[in-house]
């Protein structure tokens, strides 16, 4: 309990030392001190509950549940206020709602109420224990060196506009260039603090509250710079989730009404799977998507890409949205053939497959990696929705792999941009030349996603197999289609990475040492991930499957066996072994460079500078570009109908989960 504990307490107590030591040296120190100190802590947990204990609970005194109580509806209020600055009428609404309905919960319901187990640890908690503080953590270190490039960026701005002595552009060169990375910071780790709450909460109530600080926390980053398109997308991701917190509020409130009297996750999921708890579960899987970002809601996610690169990073792989999924994943057991795990199962497949149609059409690379992000998750709420330990075997190494490939991207890509100036994917020629050693890490995050022995495509595999022995057989065409357009994606993108122009300037020196550090930690990561999965399977996965939880033993669960056994396993861990050996050679070899003349289609004029001459004798230089098919996956071709085929889908199950609820058979 005290590992626990400190994972929680360590991260709040960074962000109060970095409100008060507001140095760029003190900062460097606090954020690596503790980012080193939670994964020690991580690797004490899991060290502890895979060799020493078979996992463990603990039930708290009822004055925590007034602190968490408080800390929810603070945050409700820090919404209100911001909402009545920026006059946002339905963020004041959805946040005083909450708050209301918050003190109905607490006080009407669950006050007094017996909770055996507030606190637990399973197999599931432990993953998401390492992804939040391994990959949650490099990516603080690496915002270290990143926000120091977008501080200076912002005083170069400022600068500009006071030269023009006008008193109102003076004003806002003063507040673009006043420092506000503390607060940054600060924001970040509390948000780490939020997640690791989560994922060890069983009483429902603290569960939400962790729900409702992660919406701030990210309402507040992606807000951060201030600005009138920041601050519009803050408060549009504040709004959709806020409408998942009232939805999660809301089943709370069903749960401890009637007969249930349910307060904690585990005896949720145990009653779920009677198929009596319909609504409830519907109204969860909502705010599960709400964060998830799922199709209809991607629009939150899509705008946080004004947030500085480590506020994306840190959304996409390690928390927020993997806070939806997590709550999916975990209610798995209660979905399957019923109307909760169809409305699941139907709306993450074709999130799948909307979301990566219209990513083929984008050449900005953070609009690419969001549209990816929401894809991606969607398959894993569709292996929830399907309900069987197959597909949550799938979901969980989906879960994994994507956590350590997206954040290694967008981080990539950030450094790119700086150095850039530009996240166009199609300014990226050459950058293989220019910047290798970052190409080489922005190429192992695009192969991780879609090359096999990498674990998105095991993954994939397996949630294939999934369906097709449940007989979800239309579902398996959506999927194989939604992946084949995965491949279109990656592999185009990898084209242009790793394309090798004309000579010129190399610029990999520039990149802070931080950000390198961290980089290179995450490829690491990603690799190690990789040649370990048999481990990972064996030693996490398939003991959360087969002991359902931490008390949990249901039937349906009881039958789980391998979708991919051990040896399989192992065999794809080995050829990625070689494979990384023969790398190493090619590296060593070290081969003076070829000085072969390009044949470039016509008549070569310069190899160096990649020119040629037409058919029309005109000289042209050679130029690399993708085909982007906006005609038929563009954001003004598929968006709208997707969108409203979805909502009524999303509209169309309530209303059979209310039907249902009215009239049980």
């Amino acid at each position: 309990m005290l590992v626990i504990a400190a994972l929680i307490i360590v991260p709040l107590i960074t962000a109060l030392l970095l409100l008060v030591f507001r140095s760029n040296r003190a900062r460097v120190v606090l954020v690596i001190a503790a980012v080193a100190l939670l994964v020690a802590l991580a690797f004490v947990l899991t060290a502890r509950y895979l060799f020493f204990s078979s996992g463990f609970a603990v039930a708290q005194s009822g004055f925590l549940s007034y602190v968490m109580l408080g800390i929810d509806l603070v945050c409700c209020l820090y919404i209100l206020y911001r909402g009545i600055r920026a006059t946002n009428y339905l963020a004041i609404f959805l946040a005083g709602l909450q708050g209301v309905l918050a003190l109905v919960y607490e006080f009407g319901f669950s006050h007094n109420a017996a909770v055996s187990i507030d606190v637990y640890v399973d197999e599931l908690s432990l993953i998401m224990t390492l992804i939040i503080a391994v990959t949650g953590g490099g990516i603080c270190i690496y915002a270290l060196g990143y926000m120091q490039s977008y501080q200076e960026h912002l005083e170069h701005e400022g600068s500009g506009l006071a030269v023009s002595g006008e008193p109102s552009r003076v004003a806002e060169a003063l507040r673009l260039v006043r420092d506000r990375r503390h607060i940054f910071f600060a924001l970040m780790f509390v948000f780490l603090a939020a997640m690791f709450a989560l994922v060890f909460s069983n009483r429902l109530s603290w569960l939400l509250t962790a729900w409702e600080v992660t919406t701030v926390c990210s309402f507040a980053l992606i807000g951060y710079a201030r600005t009138e398109e920041a601050t519009k997308n803050s408060f549009r991701a504040v709004v959709v989730n806020l409408s998942g917190g009232l939805a999660f509020t809301l089943a709370l409130i069903m749960l401890a009404g009637g007969g249930t009297q349910l307060f904690e996750l585990d005896k949720l999921i145990e009653a779920g799977v009677g198929g009596t708890l319909v609504l409830p579960l519907m109204l969860l899987a909502f705010a599960g998507m709400t964060k998830a970002a799922q199709m209809p809601f991607q629009g939150w996610l899509l705008g946080a890409m004004v947030a500085p690169t480590p506020v994306s990073a840190l959304l996409h792989s390690s928390t927020m949205v993997k806070a939806g999924v997590f709550l999916l994943i975990k209610l798995a057991p209660s979905f399957g053939w019923n109307i909760p795990g169809l409305f699941v199962l139907i709306m993450g497949a074709l999130s799948f497959l909307g979301c990566t149609a219209l990513a083929i059409s984008q050449s900005n690379a953070k609009r690419v990696l969001a549209y990816s992000t929401v894809a991606n998750l969607g398959l894993i709420v569709c292996c929830a929705g399907v309900g069987t330990p197959e597909a949550t075997w799938a979901a969980i190494f989906l879960l994994i792999f994507h956590a350590g490939a997206k954040a290694l991207l967008f981080c990539c890509v950030g450094t790119a941009e700086h150095h850039l100036g530009s996240r166009n994917i199609e300014r990226m020629d050459n950058i293989f030349v220019r910047m290798p050693w970052l190409a080489s890490c922005m190429a192992l995050g695009m192969m991780a996603m879609f090359i096999a022995p990498f674990g998105m495509l095991v993954s994939k595999w397996a949630a294939l197999v999934s369906l097709i022995e449940t007989g979800h057989m239309e579902l398996l065409f959506v999927l194989a289609f939604g992946s084949a357009l995965t491949f279109v994606i990656w592999a185009k993108w990898l084209g242009k990475v790793l394309a090798v122009g004309r000579e010129d300037e190399r610029i990999s020196t520039r990149v802070s040492r931080l950000e390198m550090v961290s980089l290179a930690g995450m490829a690491f990561l990603l690799i190690a991930l990789t040649l370990g999965i048999p481990y990972v399977s064996e030693l996490f996965v398939m003991p959360y499957l087969w002991e359902t939880g931490l008390v949990l033993q249901l039937p349906i669960w009881a039958q789980a066996s391998e979708v991919l056994g051990y040896d399989n396993l192992m065999i794809m861990s080995i050829v990625f072994m070689v494979m990384l050996a023969l790398l190493v050679v090619q590296i060593l070899r070290r081969r003076p460079p070829s000085n072969d003349t390009v044949y470039l289609a016509g008549v070569g004029a310069s190899s160096e500078e990649r020119s040629y001459y037409n058919a029309f004798s005109e000289l042209r230089d050679a130029t690399q570009r993708n085909w982007y098919l906006e005609q038929f996956f563009g954001e003004g071709a598929l968006l709208r109908p997707v969108t409203i085929l979805l909502s009524a889908v999303m509209a169309l199950f309530f209303i059979l989960g209310i039907v249902a609820e009215l009239m049980p058979l």
